[in-house]
């Protein structure tokens, strides 16, 4: 064979490893995407250069980020940095939530709250209710006026047949205890976001059908312990991972979190469950995107 021919055939070969080494390599990011269901994007931590933390997590394998609203403000802030990112890039990478967090219920007004949540739910970007539900821990409102915010909530989510996204802290019965009040067959998909209760806890909800949410709490030491030993117990079909940035900070060298860390969460997670990290992303983006509807 001429030397020429060689030196082609030999280029050829090279040429074909690269394509499929490149297939190989978007096919692996592909399967290790996630998908972070809480990130509080209009913090102030975040203000001055979201559009950088958005794409550092789209860089890391955090493909969609569902914004969390958590007053009436904050929830249309949310929905509109959500359409500034479509509108500038045409990409359906960010989502919001839309409600009153548990902390905010004494602005809570029937008529009004209610109407402006309703049109802001409207949004194509919009894909959930809340971050609403209970916080006996710090009680920023009376437990009464969290209780009355959250069933009135819950009604809307029922009524619009949207899913529920709940912050509870201490308030396990009395939580569980509103959302029986719409009948277990009325009630739309419901995630409690940010876990941090116990494994009983844990288990009714899970034997009620919710998901829950676990965020970079369960990478740390010790503090993470309690969340680790439960976390083999309960169905990865019914988990999902988030950062609640810029809280829950768990990497060394800062205290705050960002949605790029994720990655981690999820990598923790397949650690402590003794499942492949493409396991636990493929199953916890299927979960958010089933729940969210946001398979775009």
């Amino acid at each position: 064979m001429p030397l020429l021919t060689l030196q082609f055939f030999f280029k050829l070969l090279i040429h074909q490893y690269i394509v499929l080494e490149c297939v190989a390599f978007q096919s692996a990011v592909s399967m290790n995407e996630v998908v972070d269901i809480g990130v509080n994007l209009t913090h102030r931590a975040f203000r001055k250069h979201w559009r950088n933390v958005v794409q550092r997590a789209i860089d890391a394998g955090v493909t969609k980020l569902v914004l969390t609203g958590t007053s009436i403000q904050g929830s249309e802030e949310c929905l509109g940095l959500c359409q500034t990112w479509f509108e500038e890039t045409g990409a359906k990478n960010l989502y919001a939530t839309v409600g009153v967090h548990p902390h905010d219920a004494k602005t809570w007004n029937d008529e009004q709250s209610n109407a402006q949540m309703k049109k802001m739910l409207s949004h194509p970007l919009a894909v959930a209710v809340g971050e609403c539900g209970l916080d006996f821990n710090r009680n920023f409102s009376t437990p009464e006026d969290q209780i009355h915010a959250f069933r009135e909530q819950v009604k809307l989510a029922v009524e619009l047949n949207m899913p529920l996204f709940v912050h509870e802290r201490e308030a396990h019965n009395e939580l569980v205890k509103v959302l029986d009040e719409a009948g277990a067959g009325s009630l739309p998909p419901i995630v409690v976001h940010c876990f941090t209760g116990t494994k009983v806890e844990a288990m009714e909800y899970i034997q009620r059908g919710y998901y829950i949410g676990f965020t970079g709490t369960i990478c740390k030491k010790e503090r993470g312990a309690p969340l680790r030993e439960m976390l083999p117990s309960i169905p990865l079909e019914r988990v999902m991972v988030e950062t609640d940035a810029p809280f829950m900070g768990f990497k060394k060298g800062r205290k705050s979190s960002e949605p790029a860390d994720c990655i981690e969460v999820a990598r923790k997670l397949a650690e402590t469950v003794d499942m492949t990290f493409s396991t636990v992303c493929e199953k916890t983006t299927t979960n958010a995107v089933d729940l969210f509807k946001i398979n775009d």
